[in-house]
């Protein structure tokens, strides 16, 4: 993990939410004991996107890399307005409906890292819910997990972290004075709104960004691991 994740994360690791392969955890209780209690588990049945995203009033961040997601800022007190906005019910773990998709960022040559907690629901900093779209590790494995079939994109992704995706601009890399920004789904060039990319079992999809003509070969796949 890059140091500023991982010290945050540090704090969060202390007790756990399994995840769906074990590696799951939820953040530490807060320790000034002054909080409100854990939401209610939405009871909304998931099917398909909101026509438009975000769906409420959240910011997205137009800053550099790298990102935090909702649930280790301010004591992850947004993170059900995150969720929310991205158009996602949250609860515990559903696993009726369970594959994942893998998603790599570039810039400049560097990984920039894809954080744990995303998609968490954070209630006196212990981890209450998860929305349905959500990552347990530092690894870009994106966790798609519901009750029944549905269709999920990678814009509700970024809304949850909290970090805007645009066809020109991703966070604050953005194309133009010399830079390129491309978008890969299984190593094919796609040319349309980044955040309409459907997210399916085992998808790689990478986002490069550098100098105009010089971005790398993106990965056209991801090994994951045996059990997922």
């Amino acid at each position: 993990m890059r140091a500023g994740t991982a010290l945050l994360a540090a704090g969060l690791l202390a007790a756990g939410l399994s995840g769906c392969s074990g590696s799951g955890s939820k953040p530490a209780p807060n320790p000034t004991g002054s909080c409100k209690p854990s939401p209610a588990p939405s009871t909304a049945t998931y099917r398909s996107p909101p026509a438009t995203l975000p769906a409420g009033p959240v910011d997205l961040s137009t800053a550099n890399p790298p990102w935090l997601p909702p649930a280790v800022i301010d004591n992850g007190k947004q993170t059900i307005a995150y969720v929310a906005a991205a158009g996602l019910p949250y609860a515990e773990e559903m696993l009726s409906v369970h594959y994942h998709a893998h998603l790599d960022i570039n810039a400049d040559g560097k990984a920039v890292a894809v954080p744990p907690y995303i998609g968490f629901v954070v209630s006196c900093g212990k981890a209450s819910a998860l929305a349905p779209l959500h990552t347990h590790q530092e690894d870009g494995i994106i966790h798609i997990e519901n009750s029944v079939p549905a269709t999920f994109v990678l814009g509700q992704f970024f809304v949850e972290w909290g970090v805007r995706l645009t066809k020109d601009c991703v966070g604050g890399l953005c194309a133009g004075k010399g830079k390129e920004l491309a978008f890969f789904v299984d190593g094919k060039r796609f040319t349309g709104d980044p955040g309409s990319i459907v997210l399916k079992r085992h998808e790689e999809i990478a986002i490069e960004y550098g100098d105009n003509g010089k971005l790398p070969t993106p990965p056209s796949s991801y090994a994951f691991p045996s059990n997922e």
